[in-house]
């Protein structure tokens, strides 16, 4: 039955087959080459990148009996008996299964011996970040000084949960995720092998949704041979997976655009309950780089006129909501309630009041007025210490290199510290409660604390009129604008053109000339 398990079935038995490892594969041949081989060797990577196999098929040289080469015969009995794994020297170890320090004791007092028929004892420990810290620290004697016919080949998905010590003894081999065209290649030659039928673009969706793992992709295709009865079809790949469709994401990006809250919430209640909502997030992670990519370049004239900050921003909420994702206990209403954020944050047009404006102006002139009455200068600075704070906070934030959702909160924030009570305030603008997630504003206090080397608690309070950065940008903005009309509006040509027209002067249209 293993032999139609895809997996298995097309699991590399020589160097030449491994997809995706070529880096690997030539470094360890040439070492063989120059007859340089290490005692011990360490393969890390995510799941499915072929750790293990490259392991096996290093170890079937070593153990080949034709010799040593590039590539193992694949006919002797050696080669044959690690490809039935039951190949006498070669002790693979599971370490998830046997992490107690006895069994790892066990192991190292048998490492002394011959091996009982082959040129070396090869120990593969699979997962070996598994093991206890007693458990290391009873195969750290071995592994640096082993016997000259000991081999150890560790594999693990988390190099850095091993010690040091271990790592520093071994010979790194970090495994990359593959490409979707690798992917998408071995499974065609997979699939003309199988004599199955397949629409191309359905394998470009199965490698997608493998993360870069080939071995994941080949569960994957495993399941879609079966669903959709030896003919693949996209449609069916789709449904299986719980993805959408590409016109379903493209018509989500409009409503996005065009701030149509009405249509994103029917569009989502429209999904089919198979889908997968995080799948979902993903391909629209994937729409937006697409879009931002085709404007740089130039390739595509995308029906979304997004302004490339607000790309940014979406592209950083939908990687963010990702993680919180588990934690909702409908994940309809949760996507539903990110892509309504997208809407809520990318309006960049916020409305300031005409408050704001005149406490930004009057506490401008506070800040200006020079008085020679020391208590009159007192009393205006304990009236203005919050103003005060408001305005340094503008500079504060630009140098805490923030970006992202984050920095669209310390936008729309304030820190203050109160100096008669010495409490800490985060104040965020009240129109936007309940926008930023709550692991985003504690990240933001996070940074803060770092910032001004606070241990106590910083509260958060939600306010209006706030002197936040985009205020008095917005208001700065305003003053330029005013002074740019000023200086243009009685100019003699300008008026003549004026005349010429009946037209009048849109004063955001006025530039200033830069050098």
């Amino acid at each position: 039955m293993n032999n139609d398990i895809l997996a298995l079935k097309y699991r590399p038995k020589f160097f030449h087959e491994v997809t995706g490892q070529n880096e690997v594969v030539e470094t360890i041949q040439s070492s063989i080459k120059l007859e340089k081989i290490h005692h011990a060797y360490l393969f890390s990577g995510t799941r499915g990148m072929g750790k293990t196999t490259i392991a096996r098929l290093f170890a079937k040289i070593l153990l080949c009996e034709k010799g040593v080469s590039e590539e193992p015969c694949g006919d002797c009995s050696s080669c044959k008996e690690i490809d039935d794994t039951n190949q006498i020297d070669l002790i693979e170890i599971d370490a998830a299964s046997r992490t107690k320090v006895e069994d790892t004791r066990s192991l190292m007092e048998n490492v002394q011996y011959a091996p009982t028929k082959s040129r070396f004892k090869i120990y593969l420990i699979d997962e070996v970040h598994m093991l206890s810290t007693k458990s290391f620290n009873a195969l750290l004697k071995t592994i640096e000084e082993p016997p000259s016919h000991v081999k150890f080949l560790l594999a693990t998905t988390e190099a850095e949960k091993l010690p040091d010590t271990i790592l520093s003894r071994c010979l790194h081999f970090r495994l990359k995720s593959a490409s979707n065209d690798i992917i998408i290649s071995h499974l065609e030659k997979i699939l003309q092998s199988e004599d199955i039928k397949y629409e191309k673009e359905s394998l470009t969706i199965i490698a997608k949704n493998s993360y870069g793992s080939i071995r994941d992709s080949l569960s994957i295709l495993e399941r879609c041979i079966t669903y959709c009865q030896k003919n693949i079809q996209t449609e069916k790949v789709l449904k299986l997976l719980g993805n959408i469709d590409l016109a379903t994401i493209d018509n989500l990006v409009l409503y996005l655009n065009n701030k149509d809250e009405k249509s994103v919430i029917e569009a989502i209640e429209n999904i089919d309950e198979s889908t997968n909502y995080i799948n979902v997030i993903d391909q629209l992670i994937e729409k937006f780089f697409t879009i931002i990519y085709d404007d740089i370049s130039n390739t595509k004239d995308n029906k979304a006129k997004f302004a490339r900050e607000d790309i940014h921003l979406i592209y950083q909420i939908l990687v963010s909501s990702k993680k919180d994702y588990v934690y909702a206990p409908d994940k309809k209403d949760y996507l539903i309630m990110i892509l309504l954020r997208i809407i809520q944050f990318s309006n960049n047009n916020e409305s300031i009041s005409d408050d704001i404006y005149s406490k930004y102006d009057e506490h401008k002139l506070n800040n200006n007025d020079i008085s020679n009455d020391t208590v009159e200068q007192d009393n205006q600075k304990n009236n203005n210490n919050d103003d005060s704070q408001e305005s340094s906070w503008l500079e504060t934030y630009v140098n805490l290199n923030l970006d992202g959702l984050l920095l669209h909160l310390a936008s729309h924030s304030v820190f203050i510290i109160d100096e008669t009570s010495n409490e800490h305030f985060l104040k965020i603008s009240l129109h936007k409660k309940d926008v930023y997630p709550e692991t985003c504003i504690n990240d933001l206090i996070k940074v803060i604390k770092k910032h001004y080397s606070i241990d106590g608690k910083i509260s958060v309070i939600y306010a209006d009129n706030l002197l936040t950065p985009m205020a008095l940008n917005a208001k700065s903005e305003k003053i330029d604008i005013e002074k740019r009309y000023d200086r243009i509006k009685d100019n003699p040509d300008i008026n003549k053109l004026k005349k010429v027209f009946n037209a009048d002067i849109e004063k955001a249209s006025i530039k200033k000339i830069t050098e």
